[in-house]
C-alpha cells in the first residue's frame, strides 16, 4: 500500500467517499431502471421494424437455449444470419430470470446502463480525475437520446455501452503499455462486434490514435528487423490451448459447420485465432505484444458469429454502407450539403440544443481564458494527450457515417457519451470557482426537467411552453425532440394504434370455435404501426397455432391480391404505403376488385387509426375441406377469363372452391357464389351465359337453382378434376 494512502484515517466519511462513485453509478442506473419500467408499462406500441424484429429474435434465442449444452449455445449464437447475437442473448437471459414479455426483454438495457455509466466515470477519471469522472456519469445519464434508447429493443444502446467500455479500456491500457487493460479492451471489442458490425466504425479512430501515440509502427518495424525469436514453450502452450478450445466448439457442432462457407477450414481459422490470443497474452508485456493480444482476443470472440456468416456479412456491409444492390436504389450525393450535416443535426437534437450551446460557450470561455493567461489549454502536452482518442473516435466515425447511405438518426447514439464527457470537462474547467457549482446545478436541473418533458405525457406542456416561433438550428424549442424521444402513450405511441391484441384474439377465437389445429393470417400492410412484425411477437408468444405471413415478403414475385385468397384471415391497411406490392394489394382488395373479394371474404372488423389510416380484418367465408389442384384451378380460371364476357356471370360449386378460383380469375364477367345468390334470393336473369366451374359431381348442387331459367349450352370442358359448363337461357 502507498504510504500516503496508509496515513488516511479509515473513518465512515472516508469509506463513504471511497464508495461514492459506485453509489452514484448505481443510483443513476436505478433511477433510469425505475423510470424505464414505468415508461414501458404505459407503452403498448413497439413501433418500427427493427425494434419488433429484435424482440422476435429474442424469442428464438430463448427457445434455442431451452436446454443448456455446447450444441444449444453454439446454435443460439450462430442462428441469425443478419444480426450478431449478443443483445438477443441478453434479452433471452432476462426471460430466464424474470419471465417472458416484451417489457422484460427491454429491461436488459439496465445491464448495459450500468456498464455505460461506469465506463463514463472511468473515462472521466483518466482524463481529469475523480470529479470529472463523477460529473461525466451524471451528464451522460441526462443525454436525451441515450436514456431514450434504453427504453427500446434496438441494439444501439448496448452498442453505446460497449463503445464507452472500449474507450475506457483503451485509456486504461495506457497506449497498450498495460497488459490487463489491453486484454480487457480486446474482450470489449469482441463483445462490441458481437452486438453490431457497425461497432468497428466508432472505435476505428480511437484505436488508430492510440496505435500512433504508442509508436507502434516503428516498434513493429524494429521487431521485424530483429527477426523472430520464438519461445517454443509459449508456442506449444498456445497451440495446445487453441486446439482444445477450438475443438470444444467445433466437434460437437461439426455437422452444422459443414453447411457453412469454409466448412472444415473454419476449425483451422478458429485454432489460429485462439492460439494467437493465448500466445501474445503470455508474452512479456510490451506495447507490441499487448496490441496483438488485444486484436487476437477481439477476433477470437467475434469470429464465433462472423466466420460462419462471412458471405452474408460482406453482402450486408456492401449494401448498408455503399448501397450495392440496395433495393431502394439509395446513393450518397456528395454535392448535397445536407449529406455532411445530417448527422450534425442528429447530434444536436439527440444531445439537446441547450447542452450543445452550453458546450460551445463553455469551450470558448475556457479557450479564451487559457489564451489570455498564456497557459496550456490541454492538461497534457501535445500529441500524448489521452483525449485525442475521443476526438479521433468522433471524427473518423462521423466521416464514415457521412459518406455512407446509412442515415439512421439513432446511429449517432454511441458518440453522444463523448459529447457528455466533453461538456462535463469544460464546465469543470471554467475559471469562476464560486459560480461553477451553480452552473453545474442548473445543468442537472435542466436535464431533469428535460427528462420529464420528453418522457411523460403529463409534462409535455413544458415542451409547448418552451417552443420557439421559428426553428433555430433545426429545433423548435429548448428541449430535445425527435423520432426516438417520445412519450409512452401519446403521439406515435397512441394506444389506439395497438390493434394486435384484438386481431389475434379474433383469429384465435375462430380457430377454437371451428376446432381447427391451425389457422392462417395474411398481413398486407406496410406502415410503422401496422405490419406483419407488429403481430409476430404476440403470435409467437401467445398464439402459436396461428400461421402468420406477409405475402409481399414471402412471395415477392406473386400478386398479393391473388395470394390473399389462400389465408383464413387477411388484414389490410388502407393507407398510402411506400411499397408498390402492398399498395397494389390494398387497392385491389379494397377498391378495384372489392366485389370479387367480398364473395370469398367477409369483413369482420375495422380499426380506424389515429393517423387517419384504417385497418380492415377479413375472414374467409369458406375453408376448403381439401386442397384443390392448383394447376386445374389456374387453367379453369384462365379459360373462363378469356371466354366469358362482361355481361355473363361466373359461379363455382362447391362454395369452398370460391377463394381458390378467384385467386386466379381476372376476367371481366362478375362472380357470384352459390350461397350468396341463394341467401339474397337473386333471380338469375339478364345474363346471356352463366359459367359454372365445378368439381366433378358437384354440378347437382347448382342445377336446381339454374334449371328454372338456364340449361347447358355445350358439353362441359374438363381441367383435371374441374369441369367448366356454360349455361344459357331456355329458348
Amino acid at each position: 500500500m502507498d504510504s500516503s494512502q496508509s496515513l488516511i484515517p479509515n473513518t465512515p466519511s472516508t469509506r463513504l467517499a471511497r464508495w461514492t462513485p459506485a453509489l452514484l453509478v448505481l443510483g443513476l442506473s436505478l433511477f433510469h431502471a425505475i423510470n424505464n419500467w414505468i415508461w414501458l408499462s404505459k407503452n403498448l406500441i413497439p413501433e418500427g421494424w427493427d425494434r419488433i424484429g429484435a424482440l422476435v429474435n429474442s424469442l428464438y434465442y430463448y427457445r434455442s437455449l431451452s436446454g443448456f449444452s455446447l450444441q444449444a449455445l453454439f446454435r443460439a449464437v450462430t442462428q441469425d444470419e443478419y444480426r450478431p447475437p449478443l443483445f438477443g442473448l441478453s434479452m433471452a437471459m432476462m426471460y430466464r430470470l424474470f419471465g417472458v414479455s416484451a417489457d422484460v426483454a427491454v429491461m436488459a438495457n439496465v445491464i448495459y446502463l450500468v456498464v455505460l455509466l461506469a465506463a463514463s466515470y472511468g473515462i472521466g477519471v483518466r482524463l481529469g480525475g475523480r470529479p470529472l469522472g463523477m460529473w461525466s456519469s451524471v451528464v451522460v445519464a441526462l443525454i436525451p437520446l441515450v436514456f431514450a434508447m434504453s427504453r427500446y429493443s434496438y441494439s444501439e444502446f448496448a452498442l453505446t455501452a460497449l463503445v464507452a467500455l472500449s474507450l475506457c479500456s483503451l485509456l486504461a491500457s495506457q497506449r497498450f503499455e498495460r497488459k490487463s487493460g489491453s486484454l480487457v479492451l480486446g474482450g470489449s471489442l469482441g463483445l462490441g462486434l458481437l452486438t453490431k458490425p457497425i461497432f468497428v466504425v466508432y472505435l476505428l479512430g480511437a484505436v488508430g490514435v492510440a496505435f500512433l501515440q504508442a509508436g507502434l509502427p516503428r516498434r513493429f518495424w524494429l521487431r521485424l528487423r530483429a527477426g523472430p525469436r520464438p519461445h517454443w514453450r509459449e508456442v506449444g502452450l498456445a497451440l495446445g490451448g487453441g486446439l482444445l478450445l477450438s475443438a470444444l466448439g467445433y466437434f460437437p457442432n461439426r455437422e452444422a459447420v459443414q453447411a457453412w462457407a469454409g466448412g472444415t477450414w473454419l476449425f483451422l481459422v478458429w485454432w489460429v485465432l485462439v492460439a494467437g490470443a493465448i500466445f501474445f497474452a503470455v508474452q512479456p508485456s510490451s506495447p507490441e505484444t499487448n496490441f496483438l493480444a488485444c486484436c487476437f482476443v477481439a477476433l477470437s470472440l467475434a469470429s464465433v458469429w462472423y466466420l460462419p456468416h462471412v458471405v452474408e456479412f460482406v453482402r450486408q456491409i456492401l449494401w448498408l454502407a455503399w448501397g450495392i444492390r440496395d433495393p431502394r436504389q439509395r446513393t450518397v450525393d456528395f454535392s448535397d450539403p445536407t449529406t455532411y450535416t445530417a448527422y450534425l443535426q442528429s447530434a444536436l437534437y439527440a444531445f439537446s440544443p441547450v447542452y450543445t450551446l452550453l458546450l460551445l460557450l463553455a469551450a470558448a470561455v475556457v479557450g479564451l481564458v487559457a489564451l489570455w493567461q498564456r497557459r496550456r489549454l490541454l492538461p497534457a502536452r501535445g500529441w500524448n494527450w489521452p483525449g485525442w482518442t475521443l476526438v479521433g473516435a468522433w471524427l473518423i466515425a462521423y466521416a464514415i457515417l457521412t459518406t455512407s447511405i446509412y442515415k439512421e438518426h439513432r446511429a449517432i447514439t454511441p458518440l453522444l457519451p463523448v459529447l457528455g464527457i466533453m461538456l462535463a470537462g469544460v464546465l469543470l474547467a471554467l475559471p469562476w470557482q464560486r459560480l461553477r457549482p451553480a452552473i453545474l446545478g442548473l445543468v442537472v436541473a435542466f436535464g431533469l426537467a428535460q427528462f420529464l418533458a420528453i418522457s411523460y405525457t403529463g409534462f409535455q406542456g413544458l415542451v409547448d411552453r418552451t417552443s420557439f416561433g421559428r426553428r433555430i438550428l433545426g429545433q423548435p424549442g429548448l428541449f430535445a425532440q425527435g423520432q426516438y424521444l417520445e412519450t409512452p402513450d401519446s403521439g406515435r405511441n397512441d394506444p389506439r394504434f395497438w390493434i394486435t391484441g384484438d386481431v389475434l384474439q379474433r383469429v384465435e377465437a375462430t380457430r377454437q370455435r371451428q376446432g381447427w389445429d391451425t389457422l392462417s393470417l395474411g398481413v398486407i400492410a406496410y406502415s410503422s404501426h401496422v405490419h406483419v412484425g407488429m403481430l409476430a411477437y404476440e403470435q409467437l408468444l401467445h398464439y402459436p397455432a396461428i400461421q402468420l405471413d406477409d405475402p409481399t415478403q414471402s412471395s415477392p414475385h406473386d400478386s398479393p391480391y391473388s395470394m390473399a385468397f389462400r389465408y383464413d384471415y387477411v388484414l389490410v391497411l388502407e393507407n398510402k404505403n411506400r411499397r408498390p406490392a402492398v399498395r397494389e394489394g390494398e387497392t385491389l382488395i379494397l377498391k378495384e376488385r372489392r366485389s370479387f373479394f367480398d364473395q370469398a371474404f367477409e369483413e369482420e372488423a375495422t380499426y380506424p387509426l389515429p393517423d387517419g389510416s384504417i385497418a380492415h380484418l377479413f375472414r374467409r367465408r369458406y375453408r376448403p375441406a381439401e386442397e384443390h389442384d392448383a394447376s386445374s384451378l389456374y387453367q379453369a380460371a384462365g379459360y373462363v377469363s378469356q371466354t366469358a364476357k362482361a355481361d355473363d356471370l361466373v359461379m363455382v360449386a362447391p362454395p369452398d372452391l370460391t377463394a381458390g378460383f378467384l385467386a386466379c380469375y381476372w376476367g371481366p364477367a362478375p362472380f357470384l357464389s352459390l350461397d350468396q345468390a341463394q341467401a339474397q334470393g337473386l333471380a338469375l336473369a339478364g345474363h346471356p351465359h352463366i359459367f359454372l366451374v365445378a368439381v366433378q359431381g358437384s354440378e347437382e348442387e347448382v342445377r336446381p337453382f339454374l334449371q328454372e331459367r338456364y340449361g347447358p349450352a355445350m358439353e362441359g370442358v374438363l381441367f383435371g378434376d374441374l369441369q367448366v359448363t356454360v349455361y344459357e337461357p331456355w329458348k
